[in-house]
């Protein structure tokens, strides 16, 4: 590599992405392993230089974070946190479904990253298993604002109804995408893995027991933020975050008293009539 970022030693060359070359680098100043992104020459004012900028600008435990942009021989520069650790997708590939309090602290997270970056003015728009990384330490980082976006591969599945009839994404739409992802979580089937042709099928046998375990509040969480009309979903994102919160808060209560099919409590005797 020719091109000399000041303040940054480049370590190695990573697979491009959609903005440019992409490369492992340390920040010299604090020495810290970073994220750097080489974007061609282009128009100040395009989409792509604005979305940089802000992507730079945003900084929250639960995005991945900007560092720098700035101007350089190749066109422009952007810089953000490197962060260790799965994504979703790869966690419930290695292990399986993730447990109902586990999933709802995650799509919490995801979500108020979602609701910092609605804040700044973008739309995710590629929402899917992918796009939400387990950082060390267990913090759920949402990730594929702008520079990294080709690796978000998978998340057709999770598009909103509204955006596969060709609608441009909205914030309504990366609450539905959270939402398919979060009941990706809790059962381990994507989107096209889930119905089988006919309800009959006892393929669905399964699917229908584990949603009886999850918690009503978990089932109606879900239920709203997948909603097809787009503004009965809880937006904006920052709703959603209170929402997220009640339903993960109702995990922690103890269960309800079991009752018997008839409705009366296990082990309660009946008076007989005399």
């Amino acid at each position: 590599m020719t091109t000399e970022i000041p303040g940054y030693e480049i370590l190695e060359e990573l697979v491009p992405n959609a903005f440019g070359r992409a490369f492992r680098a340390r920040q010299v100043s604090l020495d810290r392993i970073v994220l750097l992104t080489l974007l061609p020459p282009q128009d100040e004012e395009s989409e792509t230089i604005r979305l940089a900028r802000t992507c730079a600008s945003l900084t929250h435990p639960h995005l991945i974070s900007g560092i720098d942009f700035g101007p350089c021989s190749e066109g422009s520069f952007l810089v953000t946190e490197w962060v260790e650790g799965p994504s979703v997708g790869e966690v419930v590939f290695r292990t399986g479904a993730i447990p109902e309090p586990r999933s709802l602290e995650i799509a919490l997270g995801a979500a108020r990253g979602l609701a910092a970056a609605a804040g700044a003015g973008l739309v995710h728009g590629a929402i899917g298993p992918r796009a939400v990384q387990i950082a060390r330490g267990g913090t759920p980082k949402l990730r594929g604002f702008a520079w990294d976006r080709n690796e978000m591969t998978g998340a057709e599945d999770y598009r909103a109804p509204e955006v596969l009839a060709g609608s441009r994404p909205d914030a309504r739409a990366d609450i539905y995408s959270l939402g398919r992802v979060l009941r990706f979580m809790l059962t381990g089937r994507s989107p096209g893995e889930e119905t089988p042709p006919r309800d009959e099928d006892p393929l669905l046998r399964p699917l229908r027991e584990e949603r009886a375990r999850w918690r009503p509040s978990t089932r109606e969480v879900i239920e709203r933020m997948t909603a097809l009309r787009p503004d009965d979903r809880p937006a904006p994102p920052g709703k959603l975050v209170e929402v997220l919160e009640i339903a993960l808060r109702k995990i922690e209560e103890p269960a309800p008293p079991a009752f018997s099919p008839r409705g009366r409590r296990p082990g309660r005797l009946r008076r007989r009539r005399r």
